[in-house]
């Protein structure tokens, strides 16, 4: 919220299921109005734009009402709960010629930027192969709520984090189409009693469920022959990592790396010689960047960066994760 009014947008209203937290909102950024039906929302023909960042459960259904209703969208990841869900969201968009722009935050980071520009002037070549992980040994979020119910969230630890590294992979890709997937996903943690941690992201819920992975790994081919290998975790008995987080491409002529998400790194041949090179690039806050990209959009001075079709491929290629592991073989990607 504060991004979006630091973004130039007026807060006309705002939603929450628990009204008390719409009230606290509505009190602490100035905003016009609360309510906790999300349909009353939609009924001000004033508001040109939603905001849309509800458990996975709800997206689809309330991305598509926005859009009926005629607003424009800013729809948090992961797209929906699954691709079948994600092709509707895209039917809607296309019916109501409205705006849909996925909340993919780490792509407007400046060190994704820069990657992305060395990519672009062709300093890889022909990128053939990828890989990105996040390892957390500790992270599994408010253990027994929504977070780690299935019914609720649609999967763990790889639609959580991971769909943030392998849209992150993808777009510095160009978004190859992808054809098949080999993956395995594991709930080792199933009860908070027995989990050790030393904290927490929320709070955890007693006698809640988890039925959600907390570790996957893949391998995605994509039609043009190129590979790429995710690797996730909210909770890993591994050693300290650090970065807990990156990705790689490889090309025929050179490479780039994340080392974490603030640290890019660009591997060439000049001269006769390997070279490392650290890019220097401008510090931005995603958040904001994003919430000004919405705002561009709206304005019809741009068209969204992370599309609704870029979403829904990331929704197809999590959907076959959790299909090849659930049949133990590689699948083919819807």
């Amino acid at each position: 919220m504060k991004n979006a009014q630091t973004a130039g947008f007026t807060l006309a209203a705002v939603c929450d299921a628990h009204l008390p937290a719409a009230e606290q909102a509505k009190k602490d950024f100035g905003i016009a109005s609360a309510c906790s039906d999300y349909r009353e929302l939609l009924r001000n023909k004033d508001i040109d734009g939603v905001i849309i960042g509800t458990p996975n459960k709800f997206h689809a259904e309330q991305a598509i009402a926005a859009l009926e209703a005629g607003k424009n969208v800013f729809l948090e990841k992961p797209m929906a709960m699954n691709v079948t869900e994600a092709d509707a969201i895209v039917a809607a968009r296309n019916k109501a010629g409205k705006i849909l722009q996925m909340g993919m935050v780490n792509r407007f980071k400046g060190s994704v930027q820069a990657l992305k520009h060395f990519v672009e002037t062709g300093r890889c070549g022909s990128v053939y192969s990828a890989q990105t992980f996040w390892y957390r040994r500790r992270g599994i979020p408010g253990f027994g709520g929504w977070f780690t119910t299935k019914a609720m969230s649609g999967g763990g630890a790889l639609i959580d984090i991971g769909v943030h590294m392998l849209d992150l992979a993808l777009y510095l890709m160009d978004f190859p189409k992808p054809v098949a997937v080999s993956g395995m996903t594991y709930n080792m943690w199933q009860e908070v009693g027995r989990y050790t941690y030393t904290s927490m992201w929320g709070s955890p819920t007693p006698g809640g469920k988890k039925d959600v992975d907390d570790y996957a790994v893949a391998v995605v081919r994509f039609e043009g022959g190129q590979t790429l290998n995710v690797n996730v975790s909210w909770a890993l008995n591994v050693g300290f990592m650090q970065p807990e987080q990156g990705l790689r491409l490889m090309g025929d002529k050179g490479g780039v790396a994340l080392e974490g998400l603030d640290s890019p790194h660009v591997y060439s041949e000049e001269a006769g010689h390997i070279v490392d090179m650290r890019p220097y690039f401008t510090n931005v806050d995603p958040g904001l960047e994003e919430m000004k990209h919405f705002a561009a959009c709206l304005k019809g001075e741009t068209k969204p960066m992370p599309t609704a079709e870029q979403g829904r491929t990331v929704q197809s290629i999590l959907d076959a994760i959790y299909r090849s592991s659930a049949e133990k073989r590689e699948v083919a990607v819807e």
